[in-house]
């Protein structure tokens, strides 16, 4: 029981962590302002640390994690239609706020659906959540 609880919050841990990895690298072709993409390509570094973590603690467990196709394009389509019209500072801020909020739920979310999970997988998932609130807050700064 306990591996596998493990286990989920491993994945959820590295689903969040990919999938803002790979939200900065679609936006960023999108970004203009020098500080701003500073600051998503230092989140950006951070996040690819995350997602290691993650599958090292499933690597523990003889999983290979992988990423789902399915997932990326929705990403990917997601972001082309909301910044179809609109593509600035604030506007891209703003979805990365929305971005790290959904993690933070979502992590919270599996979590509490697992809570025999052991003491790695829940240190990296409270690690992240600690980060994506501190984004939160840098992006903050973007949306003036």
């Amino acid at each position: 029981m306990k591996n596998y609880e493990e286990i989920n919050v491993l994945k959820e841990t590295k689903r969040n962590a990919t999938m803002a990895i790979n939200a900065i690298d679609i936006l960023m072709s999108k970004v203009y302002n020098q500080e701003f993409a500073y600051e998503l390509t230092s989140q950006r570094n951070r996040f690819q640390e995350f997602e290691k973590k993650a599958e090292a603690g499933l690597w523990e467990h003889g999983i290979a994690a992988k990423e789902s196709g399915w997932e990326k394009a929705m990403l990917w389509g997601g972001i082309q239609a909301n910044t179809l019209l609109n593509i600035s500072t604030p506007h891209v801020a703003d979805m990365m706020i929305q971005g790290n909020t959904r993690g933070i739920a979502d992590l919270m979310k599996v979590r509490h659906n697992n809570k025999n999970a052991g003491s790695y997988a829940n240190e990296v998932a409270e690690e992240l959540m600690d980060f994506e609130e501190e984004n939160i807050e840098r992006l903050k700064q973007f949306c003036r």
